[in-house]
């Protein structure tokens, strides 16, 4: 192992169950995905082109989708146990595992939190789970978060552009005071979508609202807050409980200038080393 700590901070574990459910449930309204982000690279390892994959998404039910894709897909994945062996070959310690829980705007059900709590009392010094969390029922989501805490599950994630909720939507409110209760943090997808959707409500400025109302919450902006960066530094520079995660970004445009990323920006230091996704930057003092 590395003398370094690397840390996988949002890290999908490629088993056959998770890696059918990222296409089967993830919501039609991001099925563009498919197509022109994701779909290009994926679909060829399956035998297939993008533009099948996604005419597979739109015209099968879940069940059907599930049938069909197994069999591709399945080549493609590994076991958690020969997982953690590729994890040790990459000096990784711990990788963060996150479930998203969308079901209520895409009307399809996920691989449910106990999946990921499983993951994690099997291997619990290497795993961390984040469990997926709806807003849209504020008082069942802070059931679920406390359930899940139960369960060994130490975070929160969602994505507030699938419900079209900002994070200082009165919603939200509820499941901050559960994390602030058991000292967990909260992650957003904080950036752009090519979804059907509007990106207004992960502008970085609504977590600036929020850490003036839960300055002992901690909150994670996933994907640099990217194209809105320079107002994502601001927000952090001015709340310490305000992280900032780079999944998704190629390494080469971190110091590319004009890129629209993190280059030239000063105040920001390593917290820790990630690893295959993103890195977290915490602001300076």
């Amino acid at each position: 192992m590395s003398q370094d700590k690397i840390i996988d901070s949002l890290c999908y574990v490629p088993t056959l169950e998770v890696m059918t459910d990222l296409i089967v449930s993830l919501p039609p309204q991001m099925a563009r995905y498919l197509k022109d982000v994701f779909g290009p690279r994926i679909a060829p390892l399956m035998g297939m082109k993008a533009e099948e994959l996604y005419r597979l998404k739109i015209s099968l039910s879940p069940g059907e989708l599930a049938r069909k894709l197994r069999p591709a897909l399945e080549p493609l994945t590994m076991d958690a146990g020969d997982f953690i062996g590729q994890l040790d070959d990459m000096s990784v310690e711990k990788a963060v595992i996150f479930n998203l829980d969308e079901t209520s705007v895409s009307g399809i059900q996920g691989l449910p939190n106990d999946y990921f709590a499983n993951l994690v009392q099997a291997w619990p010094e290497r795993f961390v789970g984040f469990a997926g969390i709806d807003p849209s029922s504020p008082m069942a989501a802070v059931r679920e978060i406390r359930r899940c805490y139960d369960l060994g599950l130490r975070g929160v994630a969602l994505r507030p552009f699938i419900f079209g909720l900002p994070p200082t939507h009165a919603k939200m409110y509820p499941i901050y005071a559960a994390c602030v209760e058991l000292d967990i943090p909260i992650w957003f997808h904080l950036s752009i979508n090519y979804s059907t959707n509007t990106m207004e409500v992960e502008r970085p400025i609504h977590l600036d609202v929020v850490a003036q109302d839960f300055p002992e919450l901690k909150m994670i902006a996933g994907h640099g807050g990217w194209p809105w960066v320079a107002e994502l530094v601001a927000v952090a520079w001015r709340n310490p409980n305000i992280y900032i995660d780079i999944a998704s970004y190629m390494p080469k445009y971190l110091s590319m200038p004009g890129s629209g990323c993190f280059s030239g920006r000063p105040g920001f230091s390593w917290d820790s080393r990630f690893g295959s996704w993103p890195t977290v930057w915490k602001n300076c003092p």
